[in-house]
């Protein structure tokens, strides 16, 4: 099935409430062009990055994600990584923003123990004094 990019950021759009003259100003396009963008099954990249920055939404991951292009022979054997876990960024993303948390509450934990071999070190000093 082929993607109707257009359609996907006029749903995205009215999803979040955003009116056409409100995103129109933000892309630096004028109302029409916006409606001819919607008409559109195709965009070109840097305008479509524009469009998922304003948005919030990875456009391009829309693309990395149909079954067509992830079939055997499609998919260029040289981006093929059978140990990958990640099927797309997003999945890479989400990822990445685990690791951060476990890393956070680790530092977290570190700090604590930390002040606590602090505050025993200074026990210490204290007694010997």
């Amino acid at each position: 099935m082929a993607i109707h990019i257009g359609k996907r950021i006029k749903e995205e759009l009215y999803k979040q409430g955003i009116s056409v003259s409100t995103f129109a100003k933000k892309i630096n396009r004028s109302r029409n062009v916006v409606y001819d963008i919607f008409e559109r099954e195709s965009i070109d990249t840097a305008l479509l990055n524009k469009i998922g920055l304003i948005l919030r939404l990875d456009f391009f991951s829309i693309y990395s994600e149909q079954k067509e292009y992830k079939k055997e022979g499609i998919y260029p054997a040289y981006l093929k990584d059978e140990k990958s876990p990640y099927n797309s960024v997003s999945d890479q993303l989400k990822e990445i923003e685990k690791k951060l948390e476990l890393l956070q509450n680790e530092n977290t934990y570190l700090k604590k123990i930390v002040g606590l071999l602090e505050e025993k070190n200074k026990a210490s000093t204290t007694k010997k004094k």
